[in-house]
């Protein structure tokens, strides 16, 4: 795998209808993790909106997922890659009725940077095909949750969402839609590390990421909460009228 090599930044961009969702706003955070990684180079969005354009019309794919890698090997000049990766979109019976998730005691070293790190997304993949999860929250060395592990997490308690700081996770794209809506809802949004042993406490809790959009938690590990709950469910309806004004 010629990506083994090197250092792979990437992005991956959820098509639907033809259409590269919130591309402008996924090629900001690629330029962010280039200039995290201490690396000097400059984004084409033109460039990258014309292979997408490209890679689409050649594939005949008006729906799915593609990944847009910058891969760097010692000083020479990166390589850029795009290409449709394999999906996985969650039924309507996931929405309605929630999922499940557990919890996988993993940090990432760079949160901020979205770093193709092969050895602990096996690990994870594991653990999440063992115990048959939708995804595995991760958990740092003082017992909090930070993220999925190719997912954001917010807790709903009566009308105030929870989530982990932006300096402790990937700052997913769909994250950063979920609180731009919390405040055009009026919402109180709160940013703060949400340990293990305050589950019980709230009322709600859901994913957010490119291919679920805003999914439903049914239970962290023997812990139920309500999938009905209004909040995620004008939150979720939000998010689907967001896409809808993007792909016009």
């Amino acid at each position: 795998d010629i990506l083994k090599e090197g250092v792979a930044l990437y992005e991956v961009v959820r098509i639907f209808k033809g259409i590269p969702l919130f591309l402008e706003d996924h090629m900001r955070r690629l330029q962010e993790s280039v200039r995290l990684s201490g690396r000097q180079y400059t984004l084409s969005f033109p460039v990258i909106r014309y292979l997408l354009k490209n890679l689409i019309k050649q594939n005949g794919f008006h729906e799915g997922n593609v990944k847009i890698v910058l891969h760097f090997i010692d000083h020479q000049q990166p390589v850029l890659y795009t290409y449709f990766i394999p999906h996985f979109y969650p039924s309507s019976d996931m929405y309605q009725d929630g999922v499940e998730t557990d919890l996988f005691m993993a940090v990432r070293n760079n949160p901020n940077i979205k770093l193709m790190v092969p050895v602990m997304r096996q690990r994870i993949s594991e653990f999440i095909r063992a115990e048959n999860l939708y995804d595995a929250l991760l958990v740092d060395e003082d017992e909090t949750i930070t993220e999925g592990s190719r997912t954001n997490i917010f807790f709903v308690k009566k009308a105030t969402l929870y989530t982990a700081p932006g300096d402790k996770v990937l700052k997913g794209i769909t994250r950063q839609k979920v609180i731009e809506l919390c405040n055009q809802l009026n919402y109180k949004i709160i940013e703060k590390s949400i340990s293990i042993i305050t589950l019980h406490k709230y009322e709600a809790a859901f994913f957010t990421g490119t291919s679920p959009k805003i999914l439903p938690i049914c239970r962290i590990a023997n812990i139920q909460y309500d999938v009905a709950h209004p909040v995620v469910k004008t939150m979720m309806t939000a998010y689907d009228s967001l896409i809808a004004s993007c792909l016009k």
